[in-house]
């Protein structure tokens, strides 16, 4: 078989086989195609955009949340000499922020996205660039392709500030999948299955064009499936045999309440699995470790969790462990985790863990240096850079980003800090201000930025910083000035938490009172300085004051009050089950059923679950928008007891 020069050699004829790529319908069901009928599949996508007036060359920003839709859109790209620019859909303000801030700077790309979320966008301006290729007529031309070319641009996250385009070649994401493949011994026996978003490099690359190029069968469940039901995502592994998964931090800790809830379902057997990937956030390994005990009865091994290292500028993967080695971890104290120091394992209340990522892949380099660029030994965390026929040379159109990032002699700066255990890479923290929640990418000054408008908020009054405790997956904490009875800051911790869930679809817990802001003698905020503080108890007393004992006025979510909801609907009935829903999901927050729930800090995750397990009961009652409408569990149960009433909604 020869080897694959551009990304469309994967769909040739001779690669494809037996091989499969199954999508998602519902629990249990999957539509399978095999290559030869994505490839016709997407023939027929290009035709629908090449007749729109499509043309080589041109961007196509696709922000489309089925699967099976964006796959087939993706290689429609590939085919017809398009650029693929895979984005989120817009599921909330920040998503859609940076949706129409890169269509606005990129005037000539075309917008590729369904009715529904066009919906999400109709006030932006954007619909005139529209389209939606059907697939079902005529198929397009097909155009040659070259390594050289670019294939696909990820774009970085963003909102205040510009997302940053990384721009892929074919010959670098060919250079990737190589190393992806050699490092996992991925091969034709694989059965690959991933819930990670395809916008994202590591749905993309590492779940669907891995397995393309190695042979291996592949499923693909929409992220919204497994954040509605996460226990689905263990029973369809087992269902289907699937070998390799993939789940940062928080996807282990959303399966994980739920088992605490239901317990892992009856006839689940994970013995088949080997590899469970873990990137994309700092990697927790406590949580690692909870979840390995949690499943270890139903056959998963204490070597399926996998800890790599990667970046969407290494198109995607940069270190693996070796096959077979037991996660594990450095207690370092955060004395000695600055750049140029020598790393001291400790094991005093002051230790951070840090996880060892494995060693380069093959054809990649790394190296660790001082803020200098000069090289450092082993032990000595220092930047980390990168450089390999899988590292991009730059950003779409912009020069700016690309003159920072790139360092001479093909070495780019990753932004992250770390150090060589080993030949281990284990990662500390980064250069660059960022927090990672549920896999999100937030930069610290979008988040006070918005937060200083929504709120009007003096700018030298709120800091955002990433906080880790107790090995727990990272959070973001806001920290604001408040020299008053720390009981009065509480309405502003509220609308915080509601501003933060509504914009950028994340529950935020900690909002902390502080007498000032620490800054440097340049006036840079020192953010690590306020993370230390709170990890050392220094706001413990104030945010004892802030968290409520009990709801006065209101009778309190208690997650024992489970209602199964009448066959009638009756809005009571309603409510008792929604309330038992809730309390569960939010870890038995206290509040009542007139509270604003997004004010209870409900992150996109947890609303998901919840609209889940009401569809369970009801099919198509509540609509995910219905909770932004009526966000009080009473507002809700009326709402969807009066369409039961009605005849529009039954119980399942």
């Amino acid at each position: 078989m020869p080897e694959p020069k551009t990304l469309v050699d994967l769909l040739r004829s001779d690669r494809s086989g037996e091989q499969r790529l199954g999508f998602f319908e519902k629990p249990g069901q999957y539509r399978w195609m095999t290559v030869d009928e994505l490839r016709d599949a997407a023939l027929r996508r290009l035709g629908d955009l090449q007749r729109a007036g499509l043309t080589r060359g041109q961007e196509v920003v696709m922000p489309v949340d089925d699967p099976a839709a964006f796959v087939e859109i993706f290689w429609a790209c590939q085919l017809g000499g398009l650029i693929a620019v895979p984005l989120a859909p817009p599921s909330n303000e920040s998503s859609r922020a940076k949706i129409v801030d890169i269509l606005t700077r990129r005037a000539a790309a075309a917008l590729v996205i369904e009715e529904s979320g066009l919906e999400r966008l109709s006030e932006s301006g954007v619909a005139g660039r529209w389209v939606w290729p059907a697939g079902d007529r005529a198929p397009g031309a097909e155009v040659p392709r070259e390594a050289g070319e670019v294939a696909f641009v990820q774009f970085s996250s963003g909102s205040t500030r510009a997302p940053k385009g990384v721009i892929i070649r074919h010959g670098q994401a060919l250079a990737n999948l190589r190393s992806i493949g050699e490092g996992i011994a991925l091969g034709p026996a694989d059965r690959t299955f991933s819930w990670m978003p395809l916008s994202h490099d590591m749905g993309l690359v590492g779940f669907h064009l891995a397995p393309l190029r190695w042979g291996a069968d592949q499923a693909l469940m929409p992220t919204s499936a497994f954040a509605r039901t996460p226990l689905v995502w263990l029973q369809d592994a087992a269902a289907l045999g699937s070998t390799i998964l993939s789940s940062p931090n928080f996807g282990y800790r959303h399966a994980l309440k739920s088992i605490a809830r239901k317990g892992v379902p009856e006839g689940v057997d994970l013995s088949a699995v080997r590899l469970i990937m873990n990137g994309a956030e700092p990697i927790s390994l406590a949580l690692a470790e909870e979840f390995l005990d949690r499943l270890a009865p139903v056959g998963l091994g204490r070597s399926t969790i996998f800890p790599v290292y990667g970046l969407a500028e290494a198109t995607l993967a940069v270190t693996f462990p070796r096959q077979s080695e037991v996660i594990a971890g450095v207690r370092v104290s955060r004395e000695s985790s600055g750049p140029g120091d020598r790393v001291i394992e400790t094991d005093g209340d002051d230790a951070m863990v840090t996880v060892g990522c494995g060693q380069p892949l093959s054809g990649v380099e790394v190296r660790i240096t001082g803020i200098d660029g000069g090289g450092l030994p082993e032990d000595h965390v220092g930047r980390v850079w990168i450089r390999g026929e899988n590292v991009t040379e730059g950003y779409l159109d912009d020069p700016a980003a690309t003159a920072a990032a790139l360092q001479g002699e093909g070495w780019l700066d990753t932004g992250d800090l770390g150090f060589l255990r080993g030949g281990a890479l284990h990662i500390t923290g980064r250069m660059k201000d960022l927090v990672i929640v549920n896999g999100q990418n937030l930069y610290p000054h979008d988040l006070e930025e918005s937060l200083q408008a929504a709120l009007g908020v003096d700018a030298l009054r709120v800091a955002v910083a990433p906080v880790q405790r107790d090995g727990a997956p990272e959070e973001a904490a806001v920290f604001m000035v408040h020299r008053g009875d720390p009981a009065a800051f509480a309405d502003t911790a509220v609308a915080t938490r509601q501003h933060l869930t509504d914009v950028y679809g994340i529950g935020v817990d900690l909002v902390v009172p502080v007498q000032q802001i620490p800054r440097t003698t340049s006036g840079k905020v020192q953010r690590a300085q306020l993370a230390r503080e709170l990890l050392a108890g220094t706001f413990d007393e104030a945010l004892a004051v802030l968290r409520p004992s009990s709801v006065e006025g209101e009778e309190e979510l208690k997650p024992e009050v489970v209602g199964e909801g009448s066959s009638d609907g009756a809005p009571e009935d309603i409510e008792s089950m929604m309330c038992g829903f809730c309390a569960d999901v939010l870890d038995g927050l206290r509040f009542g059923p007139e509270d604003n729930l997004f004010e209870q800090g409900m992150s996109s995750i947890d609303l998901a679950e919840i609209h889940g397990l009401i569809e369970s009961r009801y099919p198509g009652g509540l609509d995910i928008r219905d909770f932004f409408d009526q966000p009080t569990i009473r507002g809700l149960a009326v709402l969807l007891s009066d369409r039961i009433q009605a005849g529009k909604v039954s119980r399942a």
